[in-house]
């Protein structure tokens, strides 16, 4: 397969996957696809001749083994998990005990999760799980990776989604939304409480890189029972400098060109001492 119109056709053909359908018929892809059925066999059988589908039954194909081999590759080889993953580690090796450490990036008009540590301790539910596609104005790592953005990129997603943001309560006008982002901007931080999880208080910290075009967050996940508000102060201060530090991190990293390079995570006493100096300047801002 090659062009654009395979592209095309490949992206479209994956998107029939969710989380509630895993294995997707011919029928289906004809219907979804608008294609003919004969093109519909053909683009099914170079995709599972590539390994990116298998055949399961007569007529549904499931997601294929490629695509396992894609994800590895992604976890050797993304700049982003080789800069922050033991930048993870570290906070979670320091977090109340039954927290997650999150790292967000952008995607499209949403957040993904693309990697999590947990600390020790029994774990509540986190929604964020790697690899979900998350809205961007529900939750504090949406809502600070929403911060980062550029107020033109702002205001399109506005205009196509206000009707959701509306209904997320993060403004009822385009100027009461863009006013809500400012005022995380101007924190540099942003506490959310139960928005995502009941019983969960998110805290996040944005970072971005402009050479590359990455804009993420790292979020401390905090059980909210067994939280205090010097628990919450505390984490503001380490999330901030495990988001600095991740930014720092990003601006001298170069590409890897052996194993050890990508297996050995950087030490996380080093990560504590720089996770435990920071302070952010402003109170929390919490959302409900």
């Amino acid at each position: 397969m090659a062009g654009t119109g395979s592209v095309q056709h490949l992206s479209a053909l994956l998107d029939l996957f969710t989380d509630r359908q895993w294995i997707v018929t011919i029928d289906e892809v004809m219907a979804k696809l608008e294609l003919p059925r004969s093109t519909a066999y053909r683009t099914v059988g170079a995709l599972s001749r590539a390994g990116f589908l298998d055949r399961v039954s007569d007529e549904g194909y499931s997601l294929g083994p490629r695509i396992l081999q894609l994800y590895r590759l992604l976890q050797v080889g993304d700049p982003l998990l080789q800069v922050a993953r033991p930048v993870c580690m570290a906070l979670a090796a320091t977090a109340p005990r039954g927290s997650a450490v999150l790292l967000c990036r952008s995607y499209f008009d949403g957040v993904m999760c693309v990697h999590q540590e947990m600390a020790p301790g029994p774990q509540e539910a986190v929604s964020y799980q790697v690899g979900r596609p998350m809205p961007l104005y529900r939750g504090s790592s949406s809502k600070t990776v929403l911060a980062a953005l550029d107020r033109p990129r702002l205001t399109k997603l506005y205009d196509r989604q206000s009707d959701d943001i509306r209904r997320a309560g993060f403004g009822e006008s385009r100027e009461a939304f863009l006013a809500n982002v400012k005022a995380i901007q101007r924190a540099g931080y942003c506490v959310a409480r139960g928005e995502v999880d009941k019983g969960r208080i998110g805290i996040s910290s944005p970072f971005a890189d402009k050479g590359i075009g990455l804009t993420g967050c790292i979020s401390l996940v905090l059980s909210e029972a067994s939280s205090t508000e010097e628990d919450i102060s505390r984490a503001i201060v380490q999330v901030a400098a495990a988001a600095h530090d991740t930014m720092q991190r990003l601006a001298v990293w170069k590409p890897a060109t052996r194993s050890s390079d990508i297996d050995s995570p950087a030490r996380p006493d080093a990560t504590n001492r720089a996770t435990a100096s920071g302070s952010p300047s402003r109170r929390a801002r919490s959302t409900s």
